[in-house]
Order: structure tokens, then C-alpha cells, then sequence
């Protein structure tokens, strides 16, 4: 049985966390799954399919806010990461899930809306608009790569999210759509590593894998060092 490793980083930048993905990425197939969970600085990344009319502002003026811009290979259109939000980059070989890239999808939003039912929310994800939502509002945004069977990116779910950095954006192309948070929703959410241990358990409990030891942060930053470096696949 595959073993889920996982690990809650505290805040790191957006190209960081990417390249710690696609390095683990080369080896996934070999070691396993792994998960880290995070948080970004004032981020917004543009998808394959974004349209950046999505985008309210100019490029200075997101600079001038502290807002950096990035143009990355997930699905998905434009979308804001920030504090107090979790996201998940969960890297695996899907072979090791034994699932199909829709089940892969659909995997990671169930152990989100799992995550949200055992704090009294409910969510549920919508084919029409991708994403796991609370009546009409998104809660949390997922988007993936796939490379030769493993997957990269993740999701971003708000728990405790300045939800007024949304207004920089047409989140995901949706004018007429809302976005929420466990704050907004009156729940008091847990800690960045609750959730994150919390997570990790209900995705390996939904991808039949065992669940490892939390890793420290500090030693997958060293491990990330002494290995071979990819470049990121960002602009």
C-alpha cells in the first residue's frame, strides 16, 4: 500500500512551491505520494485557459499592492491565493491511486467537502463551474497538471481568507458567482496544521493509501537543496 507523506510548510511564495512540486514530481513514481500544504503570500496565478480580461487591474498596480502575478500550466482560469488560505499541492503518480485523472479530480474535492461536513458546512462540487462551493459561493478552487500519470498543483480552500482580495479578480471567469470562507460562514476554522493533518488523512483514506508521519518543514527544504533542480514551468 502506497504511504502518504505530508507536510505543513508555513508560507512560501508561489515559484518556491512550484519548484519543490516538480522536483518531487520526478521521483514520485519511486517514492510515493506526498502532499504539502501551505500558505501563499498575496498571489494570483493565471491558468491555461485564463482570460485576462479576468484581471481588474494592471500589472503595476498588482505590483504596487504587493500582488504577484503568475502564469502557470493547471487548468482552470484566474484565482487568488492568499493568507488564511490552505492550499494543497498533493504530487502523485496516479498509478499509485489507481484512478483515472476525473477520479483523481474528484478524489481531492470529496476529501475537501468531507473536510468542510465535519465542521458543519456543506459543500459540493458543481461539473458546471469546477469547484467545491457552498450554495452559490466557492469555497475552494482546484486545478491539476498531469504529466506522464502524475499530477502537480492542487487546491485552495478559505478558511480564514481576506476575501476582498478577490475583488482584484473575476474569480475563475464567474461575475454572477460569490466566494466564501469557513470564517464568513460563521465557523471558527482549525489551524493551518490542523487542517492540514486532517487533509491528509481523508486523502489517503479516499486514494486507499497509509498515511505517514507529518514531515518537518525543515527537512523537506534541505531534502529539496541536495537534489537535482528542475526549472519551474512559470512565467
Amino acid at each position: 500500500m502506497p504511504r502518504l507523506d505530508w507536510t505543513y510548510l508555513g508560507t512560501v511564495s508561489y515559484r518556491r512551491a512550484l519548484q519543490l512540486q516538480y522536483d518531487y514530481a520526478q521521483r514520485a513514481a519511486e517514492l510515493g505520494p506526498r502532499v504539502f500544504f501551505l500558505q501563499h503570500p498575496p498571489t494570483v496565478t493565471l491558468g491555461r485557459q485564463a482570460d485576462e480580461t479576468n484581471l481588474k487591474l494592471s500589472e503595476a498596480e498588482y505590483a504596487r499592492r504587493g500582488i504577484e502575478l503568475v502564469r502557470v500550466l493547471r487548468g482552470g482560469d484566474v484565482t487568488y491565493h492568499g493568507p488564511g488560505q490552505l492550499v494543497g499541492y498533493p504530487v502523485a503518480a496516479l498509478d499509485s491511486a489507481a484512478c483515472s485523472v476525473p477520479d483523481w479530480v474528484a478524489g481531492n474535492a470529496n476529501a475537501i467537502i468531507d473536510f468542510l461536513g465535519r465542521h458543519g458546512i456543506q459543500g459540493s462540487w458543481s461539473d458546471t463551474h469546477p469547484g467545491v462551493w457552498v450554495g452559490p459561493e466557492k469555497i475552494a478552487a482546484l486545478g491539476f497538471h498531469i504529466s506522464r500519470r502524475v499530477s502537480t498543483h492542487g487546491f485552495a480552500l478559505n478558511l480564514a481568507t481576506d476575501l476582498s482580495c478577490f475583488e482584484t479578480i473575476v474569480p475563475c471567469g464567474l461575475n454572477e458567482r460569490g466566494i466564501t470562507s469557513m470564517e464568513k460562514l460563521g465557523v471558527v476554522p482549525p489551524t493551518m496544521e490542523e487542517a492540514s493533518g486532517l487533509l491528509a488523512r481523508l486523502l489517503a483514506r479516499t486514494f486507499g493509501w497509509s498515511l505517514g508521519e507529518g514531515l518537518l518543514a525543515k527537512s523537506v527544504f534541505e531534502e529539496a537543496s541536495n537534489g537535482d533542480s528542475t526549472r519551474a514551468m512559470v512565467s
